[in-house]
This record gives C-alpha cells, sequence and structure tokens, in this order.
C-alpha cells in the first residue's frame, strides 16, 4: 500500500465521516449564538481539528469541507443563506492541522496543539469567518472583530485542553 492510499484509507475515511458527524452535532445542538448571531461559541470545530490532526491533511479538509455542506444541508444556516466562504474555511480548518501535524504524527506536543489553534484561530476564524460574516452581513470588519476575538479567547483555551486531553490518550490510526 503506497502513501497516498493509507492516507485515503477507508478506515480513515470512515473515521472522518463519523468526525462530520460529531461537528454537525456540536455544531448546531450544542452552540450558543451571541451579537446577532455573528458570533458563535460551539465545540464543533474540535472534530474537524482531530481529523486534521489524526488523518492528515486531505481526510481533515474533507472532514470540514462535509460538515459544513452537510450541515447546512440538514439544518439549514440558521437565517443565513449558504454562503461558500464557510466550506472554505471549515475545510481550512481541517486542513492545517494535518499540516502541522503531517511529519509527526505521534507527536501530539502541547505547544504544537497551542500553535495550531493560534494558527486557524487567526487566519480562519478571526481573519476569513469575520471576513465572510462582513460581506453576509454587511457590517464593517472592524466592527465584528471585537466580539469574535473575546469568543475566540474563550474557545482556544478550551479546544487546546480538550485536544490535548484526547491526543495524550488516542493512538494514530493506521
Amino acid at each position: 500500500m503506497n502513501k497516498a492510499e493509507k492516507r485515503l484509507s477507508t478506515l480513515s475515511m470512515a473515521v472522518g465521516g463519523l468526525l462530520a458527524g460529531m461537528s454537525i452535532i456540536l455544531t448546531r445542538f450544542f452552540a450558543v449564538y451571541l451579537v446577532g448571531g455573528s458570533v458563535r461559541l460551539s465545540f464543533g470545530d474540535i472534530p474537524i481539528l482531530l481529523a486534521g490532526m489524526l488523518l492528515g491533511p486531505v481526510i481533515g479538509g474533507l472532514t470540514g469541507a462535509i460538515a459544513d455542506l452537510a450541515g447546512m444541508l440538514i439544518f439549514g444556516g440558521g437565517g443565513f443563506p449558504y454562503f461558500p466562504g464557510f466550506t472554505l474555511s471549515a475545510m481550512l480548518t481541517g486542513a492545517i492541522p494535518g499540516l502541522i501535524f503531517y511529519r509527526t504524527k505521534s507527536n501530539y506536543s502541547l505547544w504544537k496543539i497551542v500553535l495550531t489553534i493560534m494558527i486557524t484561530s487567526l487566519l480562519v476564524s478571526l481573519g476569513l469567518g469575520t471576513l465572510w460574516l462582513t460581506i453576509l452581513l454587511k457590517k464593517g470588519f472592524l466592527v465584528l472583530l471585537p466580539a469574535r476575538i473575546i469568543a475566540r479567547a474563550i474557545m482556544a483555551p478550551i479546544e487546546v485542553a480538550v485536544l490535548y486531553l484526547i491526543l495524550s490518550r488516542v493512538r494514530f490510526i493506521q
């Protein structure tokens, strides 16, 4: 079995699908919306981040995209129309951890988890996510940013702790 076949094995795709389902449930049923819907506190990114960390950037990105698309198709956008930018953001949320952990699958050190959360928080959530909301809500980027910074400041340490606890007990799926 070559390297590409290992990354896209049936087991890794099945686990990615299960993680996408978990993300949908955590995002759609266990989320709190603040500031008129422009800020969401949820654990829905954790399964997508896990998919990237455990299964690589391809399956991680697919997990994020599938979770966003399926969640939108099943439950709707919560008052928002479908916007492909959020699918891109979900895909990057799974692919970035996959790229960071790509060569060192068994080294789930705390500093790498913190680095991963910082990059995805700054680039994807605060950067792209705020840009997409700026387009959808027709409000200024800097108007939306402060509340989103507070939300990420709350969620980032929680995500780091949960991911560290999970990854310290899970072995890489091969």
